[in-house]
């Protein structure tokens, strides 16, 4: 499992750092911020980005998900740059891959795309886990798993992970406060759980 603040600053770098790769960035942030498999991010089309009111939206699996402004730029530059305007690089329903491979035709493999990730400090698969404890934690499994195309038994167990994550962290916290010199008791609001909204200042 990824730490929460190691979660974080990747996101945030993926978000702000213009020296990596366009698509790094943009499957980074997906991943870290939705919990999303590398298989299901490189088979996502430019379709599935939409605008509408000023928003933009991505449809992940039935229901079209609020971009972060951030996310939605890195998103929609991807979707018009030239390689996925490419007629050699459409899906088989005529529809251009957001991570199109290097063979024309064809996606990026899911290898290829966890490297590339991997070449940042992004480990693929505690980098979705942590993300879904984190939706976990702020979402009721049925709307979890209906955004995000999870199977509702997954979505309860990854609820339940989520409680149990939490409640380690608040007894660990609790510990450190009583043992720590010097610090004065905290009020209870203090020992809430660490959630952050997706829409802060690195989004």
């Amino acid at each position: 499992m990824m730490d929460e603040d190691d979660r974080w600053q990747l996101l945030k770098r993926c978000l702000t750092d213009s020296t990596m790769a366009l698509d790094t960035r943009a499957a980074g942030a997906l991943i870290l911020l939705f919990g999303l498999h590398a298989s299901h991010v490189r088979h996502l089309a430019a379709t599935q980005l939409t605008r509408g009111d000023g928003n933009s939206y991505l449809t992940i699996d039935q229901h079209p998900i609020l971009l972060p402004p951030r996310l939605a730029k890195l998103l929609h530059q991807l979707a018009e740059a030239p390689h996925t305007r490419a007629a050699l690089t459409r899906t088989n329903r005529g529809e251009p891959w957001l991570f199109p491979g290097l063979v024309p035709g064809r996606l990026i493999s899911q290898t290829g795309l966890s490297s590339k990730l991997l070449s940042h400090g992004i480990d693929t698969r505690p980098a979705r886990n942590a993300a879904l404890v984190a939706l976990s934690g702020d979402l009721p499994a049925p709307v979890l798993a209906s955004i995000l195309g999870l199977h509702p038994n997954t979505a309860v167990r990854w609820a339940g992970f989520a409680k149990t994550s939490w409640a380690d962290y608040l007894a660990a916290r609790a510990r450190d406060i009583q043992t720590s010199p010097g610090r004065a008791k905290p009020k209870p609001e203090a020992l809430s759980s660490p959630s952050r909204n997706a829409t802060d200042n690195c989004c």
